[in-house]
This record gives structure tokens, sequence and C-alpha cells, in this order.
């Protein structure tokens, strides 16, 4: 090989590297908060989604303990379920969010037990029972 010949691929190589880093360095990450699902699309600067690339998801209060790796899928997306009313540090590439999940829903409604419920339906069973009493004693 002619030292033109290894110049022309060396700088090649170093173009296609540069280029890689640029993409790499260009990610845009977009979160969106469920209830206690983290939705999550990482893209490029182009637009394009970013297929299997890793994304760590840390808890704000304890970054370093609590650290879980996913990965997008083919579209660039990817959900994790966390804790109600928690905040989470999403990092994908060199791209950094943070999100605030929602609070819990709130307790089903449950019947008291029977014996209130049949108590208070005696007592409002009293009332039409005595106004009628009062019109047959007039």
């Amino acid at each position: 090989m002619s030292t033109r010949t290894l110049t022309r691929m060396l700088l090649a190589l170093c173009l296609t590297l540069t280029s890689a880093l640029t993409i790499a360095q260009d990610l845009q990450l977009e979160l969106l908060g469920d209830g206690n699902l983290i939705i999550g699309v990482v893209s490029g600067a182009d637009a394009a989604p970013a297929a299997e690339l890793p994304v760590q998801i840390a808890a704000s209060l304890q970054p370093e303990i609590t650290v879980t790796t996913l990965q997008t899928d083919a579209a660039g997306i990817f959900t994790f379920t966390g804790e109600y009313e928690a905040t989470y540090r999403v990092t994908a590439g060199d791209a950094i969010a943070e999100i605030t999940l929602g609070e819990a829903p709130p307790a089903p409604f449950t019947w008291p037990p029977i014996y209130i419920t049949l108590g208070a339906l005696l007592l409002l069973s009293l009332i039409p029972a005595r106004m009628l009493r009062r019109k047959d004693l007039a």
C-alpha cells in the first residue's frame, strides 16, 4: 500500500468515528409519566429512533443504590414502572432528564359493615312511618 492510500484510509476512519461520536452526543430524550409508569422515547438529532440503546434509570434520592438499565426497542421506546410520587433520573447516552411520577389513585369506595347499613336504613324507614301515622291521628 502506498502512503497516500494509507492516509486516505486513516482519514476516512477518523471521519467515521467523528460522525459516530456526533450522533451519540445529539440524542434527545422525551419522558411521559402516567401514574407510576414512565414511557420514554430516545431519538437522534435527525429524529430517527435510537434503537437498542441502553437507558439507565435511577431514583434521584438514591442514584447510586437503585440503578436499572433498560434497552430501547426498535422504535426507540422504553417503559419503566416505578413508585408513585418518586423522582427518577433517566440517562440515555449523554441525554439526561428527570421526571416526578404522579400521586397514587384514591382507594376504591367500600361499603360500611352490613349492620351499620341496615341500622341506617331502619332509621330512615321510621320517617315515612311517622309521617303516615300523624295523618291518621289528625
